[in-house]
């Protein structure tokens, strides 16, 4: 009875999981788009949607990261061996696609005869510089990747509190909320730029309140009917607050005091409306979008390897270099190589991540996880 009552609650929530997978490529897009605006045109600030999305795309994967972390191992994670087995299919998960983008960026400041820190190298190829270095990061953006590596650590920990009781967690939250008010408030200010404090902002500690926001909306709202009609709105109005909200100069003015809280909410808010949304696209729309939050991970982290890539070669063949060229271009071939390496590289890895930590419980919900991640 307690299986068939598992099996049920996931495949119901299967059409909820593809909401957040239309989220995922929409995000992984629009940070993409940010990252080549910046290399390619004007920089965008806090007036622009690309410059605000640019920063809370980041903000939304680590409340979705918690959200499907919550949805998957929740009835999973329950005593250390368990937890063991959580992190080791992290890293079977993450680590792989790292590696090769750790690998190409290396390869190519050799080729350069650029200086190497291979002390750096280590720190990524073993997520360590998240929990020591959260700067030394590698490759564009990875320092994303760093902070979740630190809240997969905790994640046992914050699921223990949840499952013993929401209450719990639920305090647990407002804490890293509060937390989260300090590094806004006290750490950072809007008299430097973001660039002058971006330690202070990719601390895994100013971000833990938007992981643990995402666990939260899993515990508190996954067995609360929410109609369409409203899920619609909440994007509207989130959406709403992202192109209107007043706001300009420097990224800093998005990042610190009341507009902190501001886009946090709307950020947060966005996620439980896709959570919540429960339609059905046209075919031409639901399958690219689908396919493109399948293979995000791979879009967020191998764009800027694909735009070097790109750069080098026009140079090579003489190709004038249009920036419009070079944006669609890039766009299309990091695609492409994301649902090539989804498909030859990570699954496989994936499945050894699975095999090697089967047990009875999990083999309940490991085609959940697999969609979910």
């Amino acid at each position: 009875m307690i299986i068939n009552n598992i099996d049920h609650v996931y495949k119901l929530s299967d059409k909820r999981l593809e909401s957040l997978d239309w989220q995922r490529g929409l995000l992984a897009l629009s940070i993409m788009i940010y990252h080549l605006t910046l290399w390619k045109f004007d920089k965008p600030d806090s007036t622009d949607i690309l410059g605000r999305m640019g920063v809370y795309g980041v903000s939304m994967f680590f409340v979705l990261s918690g959200l499907s972390m919550a949805f998957v191992y929740s009835k999973y994670i329950s005593n250390f061996r368990s937890s063991c087995n959580f992190f080791i299919r992290r890293i079977f998960r993450i680590w792989p696609l790292l590696w090769l983008a750790v690998f190409a960026v290396t390869c190519g400041n050799l080729l350069f005869n650029k200086d190497v820190n291979w002390f750096a190298v280590f720190l990524n190829l073993t997520t360590i510089f998240g929990f020591v270095n959260p700067g030394l990061y590698i490759n564009t953006g990875a320092w994303s990747i760093g902070n979740e590596m630190v809240y997969y650590a905790l994640t046992p920990g914050i699921i223990f509190l949840f499952n013993r009781k929401i209450l719990y967690g639920n305090i647990l939250l407002a804490l890293t909320f509060v937390v989260g008010l300090y590094f806004s408030t006290e750490l950072m200010s809007t008299q430097q730029t973001l660039a002058k404090q971006w330690g202070q902002y990719i601390n895994p500690f100013n971000n833990l309140y938007l992981y643990c926001a995402g666990i939260a909306i899993f515990y508190n709202l996954s067995s609360i009917p929410i109609a369409n009609r409203t899920a619609l709105l909440l994007i509207i109005v989130s959406s709403a607050v992202f192109l209107h909200y007043p706001a300009i100069g420097d990224q800093i003015n998005i990042v610190t005091g009341i507009n902190r809280v501001v886009f946090s909410f709307a950020s947060i808010l966005m996620v439980i409306a896709f959570y919540k949304l429960d339609i059905l696209l046209p075919k031409f729309l639901s399958i690219p979008l689908t396919q493109l939050g399948v293979v995000t991970y791979g879009v967020y982290l191998l764009h800027p390897v694909v735009f070097q890539f790109l750069e080098i070669i026009f140079k090579y063949l003489n190709i004038a270099n249009s920036p419009l060229v070079m944006v669609l271009a890039t766009i299309m071939l990091t695609i492409i190589v994301a649902l090539f390496l989804f498909k030859f590289l990570e699954s496989p890895l994936i499945r050894i991540g699975k095999n090697i930590t089967s047990n009875g419980r999990f083999n309940l919900i490991s085609s959940a996880a697999a969609k979910t991640n």
